[in-house]
C-alpha cells in the first residue's frame, strides 16, 4: 500500500522484548469416564451377530478378490461397523491390533455413527476373539472389551456409498464423473496411486495426472462411472473415503468495466518498492504485465503453473485484484498529485486456465495452488518467506452448491492450512506432496475469499412482510470452498458506498445497504453454528448495489464499486466489487503491516489485521449491542452472530501501523513446546508461558471505576489432519491448540497456575470446555466460543481499578493429533505464536502509551494520537466499536 507523500507522526505499536516465563504443567490425571455404554443383556447373541457379519464380509472379500489380477490383489478388506443409536463407537479400539480405522461419520437424524476399517485377513480370526472376549467377565465383573464390543451394531462389508463423505447424496452410479479418492497408505505395502494408475490404464479411466499428499492421506482423482468404481474395493488400491472433486475451470467471472485516462499521469507519481520489499503474491488468473501501474512493482515476478499457458491476464480477474493489492485503493493514488511510495511489490501466479479446452485430466485447486507457492518461492528475487502475502481471491461451491461449504476440512482447505504453517512443497511429475514437519521459520501468510453470492436478485432477499433485507440472503450463503480453512486469513465485504448517479434513470434509486454495513454480495459463516471455525475474520470495501423505487430490479453501477485495474491496454481501468475486492485491498493492509514492521511472522501480521479490526456503526446497529439503557455488549447467539458475519470489522492502514494515547497494542511472539513424552513413553503438555506485562499501574489506579477495555488476540499455524475419522483426540484435525487466560484480579499467581493446569487438563483433546471462572463474565465472546479454529480474539471490559491487578497473560497448550498419536516426529516440537494485547479507556483520554513504553525503553518523542481522530469518515477509536 502507498505511503502518504507527507507521512503523518504516528506512535509505533509496541513490540515487547521481554521474555515469558515458562512452566510445565502438573500431570494429567488418569482416567475421566469413557464412553456411555449399552448393557447388553444377551452377550452370547449380540457377539454372535457381530461374528456372523464379520465371516459374511470376510467370505463375500475373498469371492470378489479373486476375480482380481494377482498385482492387485489385497492382503485384507475394509467393513462398515455401525453403531447403535445415541451411542459413540470408540475409535481408537478400531485402529490398532491390526485394524486400520479409515474414515467415520457422525451420528445424523438420519443414520447412527459409522466407521470404515480395513482387516488384513490374517487379523480376522483375532479381531473374532475380541469380539468373542465381551462375552467373558473381567476379574471385576464387567465385561471383556465393552469399550470395544457394546455400542457396536452390526458389521458387514462396505460398499461404494459407505465411503461417501459428502452431505449430498451419492450420484448415479451408472454416470460417468471424476471421483476424488483418499487413500490410507497404512493398509498396503504397495502405493495404492500406482495400482490406481494400472487400474485406470487397464479398465481406460481417465486419471488426473497428479496425485497429492497432504500429512498422512494421499489423494488422486479418477472419472469413471461409480459401477466401475466399485472394484477398488477389491483391490490394494482400496480408498479410505470418496469425495467431490474441486477443479480450477470456471471460478470467476469478470466484471463490467469501462475506461478511465488518468494512468499515465499516476505512472509518472510512482515510487517503486525495492525488489527486495514484501511482496504480494496474486495467485488468479495471471497479470498485464506491461501496464503502467503495475509494471514498476513485478519486477519480472510473473509465472504460470499451466502447461501451454504465458504468465500474461486473458480475462481480468488477476489484474484487477494486483491493481487493489498493490494501492489499496487505487482511485485515491489516481486523485491525488502528490508522489506515491511503494512499500512493497507484486508476484503473479496464472492458476486459472486461458479458457481453452481442458485436458483430459483437469487440476485440482490443492494442486495448482500447491504449484503456485512453490513457484513463486524460487522464482526471480524472491524475499524471504516472511516477507510474501498469497493473495487468493478464488473460491468454489462445494458440498451442496450454492449454500457453501458444511464446515469440514476439503483437500483444497487442508493444502492451505499445511502451507500456511510451513510445510515443504515437493513437486513431482506424478504427484506433489505436503508432507513433514511444519517449520516455525517456514510459515506463509495466505489470505482467501469468503465467496460471492452470485446473481443477487430481489425476491432472494425478501422477508416474509416482502421487505428487502440483504442481511438474510448473506446469513442463508454460507462461506465457499476453501474459505474454511483455519490457517488463512478469510475476508468478506463490507461497504461504505452509497453515491447515486446524477442521471435521469436513476432517478429515486436508493443504495441497498447502509454505509458500513455488509455487502450484499458477501457469505458468512452464521448458518454454520456448529462448525471448527468462524469466518470471515475482517471485512473490507466490496461494494453496494442500488434498488428501483419499487425494489424490482438492482443494479451493480460503477460507483458502487472499486476502482482498479484493466488487463486491455486500451482501457488500462475498470470497477470491481464483492469478496474478490475486499481480499486483494486485505492484501495490500498485510503488507503495510510486513513493511512498517519486518520482524513480524506471517501469523503475527493474520493477528494484527484482525487485532487492529472494528466495527461500524451499522453493524453495532445491527445487533452487536443491546440497546436497553446504557450500551451494552450483547452476549450469546447474537454475538456469536455478528462475528459470523462481520469477522471482527474493518481494519484501516492508520490502525495497522500506529497506536493512539489511549489505545495502545502490544505485539508478542514466541514460541512453545506444547507436548512432551514423559517417563513410560505417555506424551504430556510440555509447557506454559507466562507473560508479565509492561501494566500502566499507576494510571489505572487513578482511572478508578472508568471503564477500560483490554482486547486480546492469539493467533498460531496448525498442522492439518485431513483425513475424516472423527473430530476428538488422534484423529481431531488440528495438530494441537493454545488457549490464552489472565490472571483474575483476586487470584494470587500460585492460584492461576494452578487454574492454567487444570484447564489444559480439562481441555486435553483440544475440544473440551473451559471451566467457567470468575472473570468469564467479563469476556464479549468468552472462552467456549473463542476458541475456535487457529486464531482466538475476545475483549474483556471493566474498571481500570480491577484491571490494575490483572497484569499476567498466560499462553498454554491444549492437546490435537499431535498429542494423541504420540508422534515421535512431532512430540518436543517447538511451535510458534503470536500474542497481541491492547489497553483502551473509552470514555476517558489517558495517556497509557508513554508509560508502557518507558518500561520497554522506547523513546517517545512526539505526541500520541488524540483519540477522536477521523481518518477517511471513520473514526480511528471509535465508541464501543471493540
Amino acid at each position: 500500500m502507498p505511503e502518504p507523500s507527507t507521512p503523518a507522526r504516528f506512535t509505533p505499536h509496541l513490540v515487547v522484548p521481554w521474555q515469558a516465563a515458562t512452566l510445565t504443567p502438573r500431570p494429567e490425571a488418569s482416567g475421566g469416564g469413557g464412553p456411555d455404554l449399552i448393557q447388553r443383556d444377551d452377550r452370547r447373541r449380540h457377539t454372535a451377530a457381530l461374528v456372523s457379519g464379520l465371516e459374511t464380509a470376510e467370505r463375500e472379500s475373498a469371492q470378489l478378490a479373486r476375480d482380481i489380477p494377482d498385482a492387485f490383489q489385497p492382503d485384507g478388506f475394509a467393513v462398515r461397523i455401525e453403531a447403535a443409536r445415541d451411542h459413540p463407537l470408540t475409535l481408537e479400539r478400531l485402529d490398532g491390533s491390526g485394524l486400520t480405522l479409515l474414515s467415520s461419520r457422525p451420528q445424523t437424524a438420519d443414520a447412527p455413527q459409522d466407521a470404515l476399517v480395513w482387516i488384513p485377513f490374517d487379523k480376522v480370526a483375532s479381531f473374532t476373539q475380541r469380539i468373542n472376549d465381551f462375552t467373558e467377565d473381567t476379574d471385576a465383573g464387567n465385561p471383556k472389551q465393552a469399550t470395544l464390543v457394546a455400542n457396536m451394531e452390526q458389521i458387514h462389508r462396505a460398499l461404494l456409498e459407505h465411503l461417501w463423505q459428502e452431505r449430498q447424496d451419492l450420484p448415479p452410479l451408472h454416470e460417468e464423473r471424476w471421483w476424488e479418492l483418499w487413500f490410507d497408505p497404512r493398509i498396503t505395502p504397495t502405493d495404492p496411486v500406482v495400482t490406481l494408475r494400472a487400474l485406470a490404464d487397464e479398465r481406460q479411466w481417465r486419471i488426473s495426472d497428479r496425485a497429492i499428499r497432504v500429512g498422512e492421506r494421499l489423494v488422486a482423482h479418477v472419472a469413471t462411472t461409480g459401477e466401475e468404481l466399485t472394484v477398488l474395493l477389491a483391490t490394494n488400491s482400496c480408498p479410505a473415503e470418496i469425495r467431490t472433486p474441486t477443479f480450477a475451470e470456471g471460478l470467476y467471472a469478470v466484471d463490467r468495466a469501462f475506461r478511465v485516462e488518468l494512468v499515465e499521469d499516476l505512472a509518472g507519481r510512482i515510487e517503486p518498492a525495492d525488489p527486495r520489499a514484501p511482496v504480494v503474491c496474486i495467485l488468479d488468473t495471471g497479470i498485464a504485465q506491461e501496464h503502467a501501474l503495475l509494471k514498476p512493482a513485478l519486477h519480472d515476478r510473473a509465472y504460470t503453473v499451466l502447461p501451454g499457458s504465458t504468465p500474461a491476464d486473458r480475462h481480468g480477474h488477476g489484474t484487477q485484484m494486483a491493481g487493489l493489492a498493490l494501492f489499496g485503493d487505487v482511485a485515491a493514488a489516481l486523485e491525488s498529485k502528490d508522489p506515491v511510495v511503494l512499500g512493497h511489490g507484486l508476484e503473479s501466479v496464472k492458476i486459472l486456465d486461458d479458457g481453452h479446452v481442458p485436458g483430459t485430466s483437469p487440476r485440482t485447486c490443492a494442486e495448482t495452488t500447491a504449484n503456485a507457492v512453490a513457484t513463486a518461492e524460487i522464482g526471480n528475487g524472491a524475499p524471504s518467506p516472511s516477507a510474501r502475502i498469497f493473495s487468493m481471491a478464488i473460491t468454489r461451491q462445494s458440498g451442496d452448491g450454492e449454500n457453501g461449504v458444511d464446515g469440514t476440512a476439503t483437500l483444497w482447505s487442508a493444502t492451505l492450512d499445511a502451507l500456511a504453517a510451513g510445510t515443504d512443497v515437493a513437486v513431482r511429475d506424478d504427484r506433489i506432496d505436503l508432507i513433514g514437519a511444519p517449520d516455525p521459520d517456514a510459515s506463509r501468510l495466505i489470505i482467501v475469499s469468503a465467496g460471492n453470492i452470485r446473481g443477487v436478485a430481489p425476491q432472494q432477499m425478501r422477508t416474509e412482510e416482502g421487505a428487502l433485507d440483504p442481511l438474510l440472503l448473506s446469513d442463508l450463503s454460507r462461506i465457499e470452498e476453501p474459505a474454511h480453512a483455519h490457517n488463512v486469513l478469510t475476508v468478506g465485504a463490507c461497504t461504505h458506498l452509497d453515491t447515486i448517479p446524477d442521471i435521469p434513470l436513476f432517478r429515486d434509486y436508493r443504495p441497498l445497504v447502509a454505509p458500513g454495513g455488509l455487502s450484499p454480495f458477501s457469505r458468512t459463516s452464521v448458518a454454520l453454528s456448529n462448525a471448527a471455525v468462524v469466518k470471515p475474520d475482517i471485512v473490507l470495501e466490496g461494494g453496494n448495489m442500488l434498488v428501483a423505487p419499487d425494489d424490482s430490479i438492482l443494479d451493480e453501477h460503477e460507483l458502487l464499486s472499486v476502482a482498479t485495474t484493466h488487463h486491455d491496454p486500451a482501457r488500462q481501468l475498470t470497477w470491481t466489487n464483492a469478496t474478490s475486492a475486499a481480499t486483494a485491498q486485505a492484501a495490500a493492509l498485510a503488507a503495510t503491516a510486513m513493511s512498517a514492521y519486518p520482524g513480524l511472522r506471517p501469523e503475527t501480521v493474520r493477528a494484527l489485521l484482525v487485532h487492529e479490526a472494528q466495527w461500524t456503526p451499522t453493524m453495532v446497529d445491527q445487533g452487536l449491542f443491546k440497546k436497553t439503557g446504557t450500551p451494552k455488549l450483547a452476549k450469546g447467539k447474537v454475538m456469536r452472530q455478528v462475528i459470523r458475519r462481520y469477522g471482527w470489522g474493518m481494519p484501516t492502514p492508520e490502525r495497522i501501523r500506529s497506536s493512539a494515547s489511549n489505545a495502545v497494542t502490544m505485539i508478542i511472539q514466541n514460541t512453545l513446546v506444547p507436548f512432551k513424552r514423559v517417563k513410560g513413553g505417555q506424551v504430556r503438555l510440555a509447557e506454559l508461558k507466562l507473560h508479565d506485562l509492561p501494566w500502566p499501574l499507576e494510571q489505572l489506579r487513578e482511572l478508578a471505576e472508568a471503564t477500560v477495555d483490554l482486547r486480546v488476540t492469539l493467533a498460531y499455524m496448525i498442522e492439518p489432519n485431513p483425513g475424516r475419522r472423527g473430530m476428538l483426540g488422534r484423529y481431531s484435525y488440528a495438530s494441537h491448540g493454545l488457549r490464552f487466560a489472565i490472571k483474575g484480579p483476586t487470584e494470587s499467581g500460585e492460584a492461576f497456575q494452578r487454574r492454567l493446569a487444570e484447564q489444559a487438563e480439562h481441555e486435553s483433546d483440544g475440544i473440551g470446555n473451559p471451566k467457567a471462572f470468575e472473570s468469564n463474565s467479563r469476556w464479549l465472546v468468552g472462552p467456549r466460543f473463542r476458541n475456535l479454529g487457529s486464531l482466538h480474539a475476545d475483549i474483556w471490559r471493566g474498571s481500570a481499578a480491577e484491571l490494575a491487578d490483572c497484569g499476567t497473560l498466560a499462553v498454554y497448550p491444549v492437546g490435537g493429533w499431535w498429542k494423541a498419536n504420540k508422534r515421535n516426529d512431532r512430540i518436543g516440537l517447538p511451535v510458534s505464536y503470536a500474542l497481541l494485547i491492547s489497553l483502551r479507556t473509552p470514555e476517558v483520554s489517558t495517556d497509557l502509551y508513554t508509560p508502557i513504553a518507558t518500561q520497554l525503553g522506547v523513546p517517545v518523542d512526539i505526541a500520541p494520537h488524540a483519540q477522536a481522530e477521523i481518518v477517511d469518515g471513520i473514526p480511528i477509536q471509535m465508541e464501543f466499536g471493540w
